[in-house]
């Protein structure tokens, strides 16, 4: 397998409204409904249909949700592990506010995605064939250093340090790649800064960093190089939700083509920038997961 996806998996439930609320507001929606979704079942799904072979490890409860993210997963062309909670824990749910903007407001109601504390042994080998290891923030971290220690010694780790909580230095010394925006990347410096200081100070903790700067595009950097500025396609936002995940799938997908031997800088902009489009497709439809392009549809409207 190329890429092994270990996190989070959710039935997303989404309201439109032409703005988001602020505290104690209440406005009228125009809109609502459900949607796959969790930052890990997005990322597999973004990497299965960029066209690499993918495996996703999570969990779900024994209810309808669970079924319909499988027929979801699955769709994507991924090969869903996906464990059952124990009775009684339902599978993740998140709550979501859409602006006429693209703008977004989500809570996240982990469920099963909390159960997942450390891999089994069979995960563990699922894991260890991969090329690419790609974890998010939704599960404990206890899973996330479980399957970052059991990673082949060539392989690549990918961690999108997102929703933006504290990461400890463990799970930090075990990744190679940090994916990140400028919330995230400042939570993580201790302090807002701007990207190029951001950059650097990341540097100083992992091999390499990817910086999402939204509509800005995002930079590119590893260790003892220039960063490299990768600009993002210009486009209308309908629903920002999930972009970031359909980002992180592609971009592994895109490293994992490339051959294993080439330059970490090189196969992360040439990730980057195909990840870029992928993003861009997905901003201008609706949902998470049901948001992301095939790679057919990314070289066709980026051919470049």
């Amino acid at each position: 397998m190329s890429v092994c996806v270990v996190g989070s998996v959710n039935l997303d439930h989404v309201v439109r409204a032409p703005r988001i609320p602020g505290p104690g507001e209440t406005i009228l929606g125009t809109g609502v409904a459900e949607h796959p979704g969790g930052k890990g079942a997005n990322q597999a799904i973004g990497a299965g249909r960029s066209g690499a072979e993918t495996v996703f490890v999570g969990a779900m409860g024994d209810d309808p949700a669970a079924s319909r993210l499988l027929a979801e997963l699955r769709g994507a062309g991924v090969d869903a592990q996906v464990r059952t909670a124990a009775a009684g824990v339902p599978t993740g749910t998140a709550w979501i506010t859409v602006g006429d903007d693209g703008e977004n407001v989500i809570i996240v109601v982990p469920g099963a995605n909390a159960t997942v504390t450390e891999l089994s042994a069979q995960e563990r080998g699922l894991v260890a064939s991969a090329r690419i290891l790609l974890l998010q923030q939704e599960i404990p971290e206890s899973a996330m250093l479980d399957a970052a220690s059991a990673v082949a010694p060539e392989a690549l780790v990918l961690l999108n340090a997102a929703p933006t909580r504290e990461v400890s230095p463990q799970l930090l010394a075990l990744v190679d790649v940090l994916i990140v925006n400028e919330h995230e990347a400042a939570d993580l410096h201790g302090a807002p800064a701007t990207p190029p200081v951001l950059i650097e100070a990341l540097l100083e903790r992992v091999p390499a960093v990817v910086l999402t700067l939204g509509a800005a595009g995002s930079l590119v950097a590893v260790r003892g190089a220039e960063p490299v500025a990768v600009p993002a396609h210009p486009v209308k936002a309908v629903d920002a939700t999930g972009a970031g995940d359909a980002f992180c799938g592609a971009l592994a997908a895109e490293i994992d083509r490339a051959e294993p031997s080439s330059d970490l800088l090189d196969r992360l902009v040439a990730g980057a920038r195909f990840a870029t489009s992928v993003s861009a497709l997905a901003v201008q439809r609706p949902g998470a997961a049901s948001s992301i392009p095939w790679r057919e549809e990314v070289l066709k409207a980026y051919p470049a």
